[in-house]
């Protein structure tokens, strides 16, 4: 399906918005303020709740936005698979309920997927400006910006917080891995890829992410909701990928912070290992010297020598999580990634309305 503009100009692909949430109330009114205001395309906009116990829901359907609620939580990737089935159009378009668009986001992500047929995907990245003033969300926000404005262009995986993808190849892969709790937008990018699909990483496609981050929530993600499920896909595949936090520099820095720890640990026992310590801690803080760099600049000396440690700790968690992928996957012969299957969605309520919106280009 496709609109044109007011003008009568060009056609324009039409955009199926999906944004998933779990309590989530706080951000999702600012996330969905944004996408009914943008500029663009027709679209259609979809929130589906998985089983949130705020006020998330009822938020949404204030604002006119058709709400689908799931009367179990089943993840983030589950969520967005009932919401491609809810939806009609030929482009689907994943924000998180925790983001926010910029003005020119929409037409965008129409013009690149109209003017590049050879590519099916296309993301994101947060922007430098995180909305969060903590100092550990400035810290998580400003590494995945970093982290992406770094990428290749030509990527492997894909992003949900801010990414788009077309409905044919989407659904020819099957959708987000059924049972993929974690990480299911980057299983969902190797999908395409090994499926031989182009994904293209638009480092000018930013958005302004609100999540508050704790050091706590930051430990446990980490290695729970990404080196884990991460590391178990690629032993399964039985290759690395060599991009964004999985590049050959990443892994050395994983390597050299843990061996650090290692070396420390041992130390107390043999002295020796002091100066081993020191070694691996100065080559942990080489290869990350490029985004180090970074916050140097943006933030200044201040700011980046406080960022050391959480690097350190960010990577040395990198190192746990793969560890107990290593064990679960030879020893345990058990995936992290299954879960029981949920029940099916359920509209919200009569009155929740669809939201489609014809806007001038």
């Amino acid at each position: 399906m496709y609109r044109t503009d007011e003008g009568g100009g060009r056609f324009q692909p039409e955009l199926s918005i999906i944004v998933p949430v779990h309590n989530g109330a706080g951000t999702l009114r600012a996330c969905l303020e944004a996408l009914l205001r943008a500029p663009g395309p027709a679209r259609e906009l979809i929130v589906i709740d998985d089983e949130s116990r705020d006020d998330s829901a009822a938020i949404a359907v204030s604002m006119g936005v058709r709400t689908i609620r799931c009367s179990h939580n089943r993840g983030c990737g589950a969520a967005r698979n009932s919401g491609e089935k809810e939806t009609t159009g030929p482009i689907l378009v994943f924000v998180d309920s925790d983001v926010v668009i910029q003005p020119d986001t929409l037409q965008r992500i129409s013009k690149f997927m109209s003017e590049n047929p050879g590519y099916s995907a296309v993301f994101g990245s947060y922007d430098a400006m995180p909305g969060d003033p903590g100092f550990v969300s400035q810290y998580r926000n400003l590494l995945h910006h970093f982290t992406h404005q770094q990428g290749k262009s030509e990527a492997e995986t894909f992003w949900t917080g801010l990414g788009a993808v077309r409905r044919s190849a989407f659904r020819s892969v099957g959708g987000f891995r059924s049972g993929c709790r974690a990480i299911a937008d980057i299983a969902l990018g190797l999908d395409l890829s090994d499926a031989g699909f182009r994904i293209r990483l638009d480092r000018d496609l930013l958005c302004k992410h609100l999540k508050p981050w704790t050091l706590r929530s930051m430990v446990m993600t980490d290695v729970f909701l990404r080196a884990v499920p991460w590391s178990e896909i690629i032993l399964r595949r039985g290759q690395f990928t060599n991009d964004l936090n999985t590049s050959v520099i990443h892994r050395l820095g994983v390597v050299f912070a843990n061996a650090a720890l290692a070396c420390t640990v041992l130390a107390i026992v043999a002295p020796a290992f002091a100066g081993l310590a020191a070694l691996a801690f100065s080559a942990m803080l080489l290869a990350n010297a490029q985004v180090l760099t970074q916050f140097l600049k943006r933030r200044g000396l201040l700011f980046t020598l406080g960022v050391v440690p959480l690097q350190f700790l960010h990577q040395l968690c990198s190192g746990v999580g793969f560890a107990l992928a290593l064990k679960r996957h030879y020893i345990d012969a058990a995936s992290p990634l299954q879960a029981p299957n949920a029940s099916l969605d359920q509209p919200l309520s009569a009155s929740a309305t669809r939201s489609v919106i014809a806007v001038a280009d």
